[in-house]
């Protein structure tokens, strides 16, 4: 979406790629996962460049296609009713690229609020993430081909920016309200029955399983970066390859891969120390000596590599090696 904006207004795609650890092939490659420090490097570069104007965010929103949603898209487009669509939408929301999380207000008599919260987007980009958030709203919409019957569109931001942005659809055809302290849109409680047009009920349970399956992959069962980090220390038989290394093939920075496995509960050194008990067993059991196994570790010295694998096992290696051996 935004290099489609940054290319409309001259502004070419490596400019927006810049610092950010993305290269252009692997954005191109579709199965790549865009980390939030990522995607606000490229907005810092598009605001950069064309400054942080009122109804760029909007802009670059409008260029979305359902497709980009992946499996939460056709789950939408085959949902039966609106407010099926929302409840795919707030509960597989992880698997979409958009900053703000998603919410649903319900006062359960005549009005919901579909809730855009930007907590924890950083200040420099977060009026344009909220305004591109808020109007992929009405984007989905129009692609679903069902008008949103908002009744008024709540917005945390300056009054002197929402003067210039309700010139841009959909601020233009709805009640703003400026100044609040939540962000959110503001319907009928009606609409949760509005029947879908394209609702195919087969097609949307098959969905909503493979949905959340690749929930559980992304989030649970120890299946998300921590994962993907274990799987590539194990990978080489050689040398066990670093932190900046492994965040250099992810994509991502050293601080972003810090933050993304704390929040998985994990930590580089944790899955470093597993992945080397695992290899030290395997490379002892294979006749490797203890020299060799402490370089392949990466040990600066071989007495360091001893008192980790005691503390591992409770026996040197040595002494672990011999246990195989009177096993065989």
């Amino acid at each position: 979406m935004m290099i489609g904006v940054a290319n409309a207004h001259g502004v070419d795609e490596s400019v927006l790629l810049r610092d950010t650890g993305i290269s252009a092939d692997s954005l191109a490659d579709g199965s790549m996962r865009l980390w939030p420090d990522q995607e606000y490097a490229v907005v810092r570069n598009l605001l950069a460049h064309l400054g942080d104007r009122p109804g760029l965010g909007a802009q670059t929103a409008w260029r979305a296609t359902l497709g980009m949603a992946g499996l939460p898209g056709l789950a939408a487009l085959s949902s039966p009713t609106a407010g099926a669509v929302l409840s795919f939408a707030i509960r597989y929301q992880v698997l979409v690229p958009v900053s703000a999380r998603y919410s649903l207000e319900d006062d359960g008599e005549s009005r919901i609020a579909v809730v855009v919260d930007g907590g924890e987007i950083p200040e420099d980009v977060r009026d344009f993430c909220l305004e591109r958030d808020v109007t992929l709203i009405f984007l989905v919409g129009a692609v679903l081909g069902v008008e949103i019957p908002a009744l008024e569109i709540e917005l945390e931001m300056s009054a002197e920016r929402v003067r210039e942005l309700v010139r841009f659809e959909p601020f233009d055809r709805h009640p703003v309200q400026v100044g609040r302290s939540r962000t959110c849109v503001v319907m009928a409680r009606s609409v949760l029955d509005q029947p879908m047009p394209q609702a195919d009920p087969q097609t949307a349970a098959l969905v909503e399983r493979k949905l959340a399956e690749a929930l559980r992959r992304s989030l649970g069962a120890g299946r998300g970066l921590t994962a993907a980090v274990r799987e590539r220390l194990l990978r080489d038989s050689g040398a066990i390859p670093t932190m900046a290394e492994v965040a250099a093939e992810l994509h991502i920075t050293v601080r972003t891969l810090h933050r993304q496995l704390s929040a998985e509960g994990a930590s580089f050194r944790g899955l470093l120390n597993g992945v080397r008990e695992t290899k030290a067993a395997e490379l002892l059991a294979g006749g490797s000596t203890i020299e060799e196994v402490a370089r392949l570790l990466g040990y600066a010295e071989t007495a360091n590599f001893t008192h980790a694998f005691r503390r591992w096992r409770g026996m040197s290696p040595r002494a672990f090696r011999q246990s195989i051996l009177r096993r065989q």
